[in-house]
């Protein structure tokens, strides 16, 4: 048995201690959730939105699995171990992702600093998954009579109107671009307002330190959001700071998509503030005045339970040695997900050259997006990279690159290795993955679940990024910027 850990914190050092006018939430909290409770004040006004009450020790409650949760997860957000919940509940499998709907028990343990239990949105609207696959995001701003439509900005080596830069960060960094337009029109009224001051159209997300124009805040505002929602989905977040150091325990039934929006919101208003902000009448009123409340449709699943990756191959001809230069690093921006390998051909030496070896589809599909030194392969063949297991392959040559619209097998080429697109020291190729729209992480959601496998080589992270290792059927290279025998990864039978 844990220690107990007791609650020691006064009303105003705790994050959801404050009372939060609220109108009915349009996703209502059960009330039959054990610990939950309603606030009572004596004076006339709103009621206030419930929050938990205190729990004994061990004592068991009732939980619905979601989209994406691992046992490792769950333990870490009801501050108990892997051991309890299994169990708990015995057959449940520790090494895969959990069946949404499931119905478990979990061995709890109180924590202080508890946070809003409001959720905000799904997990399926924080990624650029499958609920984006009708959304125009051209006409959608063009109709609109803000700001926003008229802003453009220089990126990737060339100037993008205002849709043409969500979308260019929408899809990298595989963020639902309505919850860009959201919060922009939470902030500063981004779609309906005309006639601002200078300083918001340069910062439509409202003043964030380090950031001066549209496309720095949309960068800001997609690394906030992978670091939450990405965090909470390994279990290795579980708290939020908030100004002037105030700190806020996740609530433990929260889901991923909204822990992203919390991490974000977090950033930029002061702790005081942050329960209205994140309750039914802050940004989720905006939302859902805008896209409706995404709670009222069938969820959508992002990851589904007992996810196994494919068989891939290694992205290089049969013959050839390649060089592990990076182990699990982040797939997009500097942040979250760990989700991308790196491969660099053999040269003989290192820096950035011209080489005329090719970058191999590592598994068949279709081309659904090529530029900016980036392929996508579209594995389940719909034209939408929102949809199924895709992977991403940059720092492709821009000579020679394989056009969108291809349909490939594997083996068949793609392009070049290089250093263009960005920062790197040596002409290598990276590659991630994504399913639903949701990178995961090289090493797996957790380590172990779902771990990037190429050619029977499995990923393995390292205590930072880039560091770390391939290892298969006993042996194992380690991931470094040379080129060595040490660090070459082949093709075995």
């Amino acid at each position: 048995m844990r220690n107990f850990k007791v609650l020691l914190v006064s009303c105003l050092l705790l994050t959801a201690c404050a009372p939060v006018a609220a109108a009915p939430a349009p996703t209502p909290i059960p009330t039959s959730t054990p610990g939950l409770s309603a606030q009572s004040d004596d004076a006339p006004g709103p009621t206030p939105l419930p929050t938990r009450g205190s729990i004994g020790p061990g004592e068991r409650l009732p939980y619905v699995v979601q989209s994406g949760d691992t046992v490792r997860a769950v333990a870490a957000h009801f501050n108990t171990t892997v051991e309890e919940v299994l169990a708990a509940n015995p057959g449940l499998p520790p090494d895969a992702t959990l069946t949404p709907g499931l119905a478990l028990t979990i061995p709890a343990y109180y924590f202080p600093l508890g946070g809003p239990a409001f959720k905000l949105i799904p997990d399926s609207e924080l990624v650029y998954g499958p609920t984006t696959t009708d959304f125009d995001l051209a006409a959608y701003i063009e109709s609109q009579p803000g700001y926003l439509r008229n802003l453009s900005a220089y990126v990737a080596d060339r100037q993008r109107s205002s849709a043409q830069t969500l979308l260019y960060v929408a899809q990298q960094y595989s963020i639902n671009p309505r919850l860009f337009l959201a919060l922009m029109e939470w902030r500063t009224g981004a779609l309906t307002q005309a006639d601002v001051p200078s300083e918001v159209i340069r910062q439509p997300f409202g003043p964030v330190e380090g950031t001066g124009s549209f496309y720095s805040q949309l960068r800001w505002a997609a690394e906030q959001l992978s670091v939450g929602y990405y965090g909470w989905r390994s279990g290795d977040l579980t708290s939020l700071t908030l100004s002037e150091g105030y700190q806020s325990r996740v609530d433990m039934y929260q889901n991923a998509g909204t822990v992203g929006v919390h991490y974000l919101i977090a950033q930029i208003v002061p702790y005081d503030q942050f329960d209205q902000a994140v309750g039914p009448n802050g940004f989720a009123a905006t939302y859902y005045e805008l896209w409706g409340n995404p709670f009222d449709a069938p969820l959508v699943d992002v990851i589904p339970g007992n996810l196994a990756q494919p068989e891939w191959a290694l992205p290089f001809a049969s013959n050839q040695q390649w060089s592990l230069t990076g182990g699990p690093h982040p797939g997009w921006g500097q942040n979250l997900p760990w989700s991308a390998l790196d491969f660099a051909p053999p040269a003989g030496e290192t820096g950035c050259i011209v080489t005329d070896k090719w970058v191999l589809a590592t598994a068949p599909g279709v081309v659904v997006r090529s530029g900016d030194n980036a392929v996508v392969l579209d594995l389940d063949g719909d034209g939408h990279e929102g949809t199924g297991w895709v992977l991403f392959y940059f720092h492709m040559a821009s000579n020679e690159i394989i056009p969108a619209g291809q349909v490939v097998q594997a083996g068949d080429s793609l392009g070049h290795p290089s250093c263009e697109g960005g920062t790197a020291t040596g002409t290598h190729v990276h590659m991630a993955r994504k399913y639903n729209g949701e990178w995961l992480a090289a090493d797996g959601i957790v380590p172990g679940v779902i771990p990037f496998v190429l050619g029977g080589w499995v990923a393995v992270r390292g205590d930072v990024p880039y560091q770390g290792r391939m290892t298969r059927i006993g042996a194992w290279v380690e991931a470094c910027t040379c080129s060595t025998a040490a660090n070459r990864v082949y093709w075995a039978p």
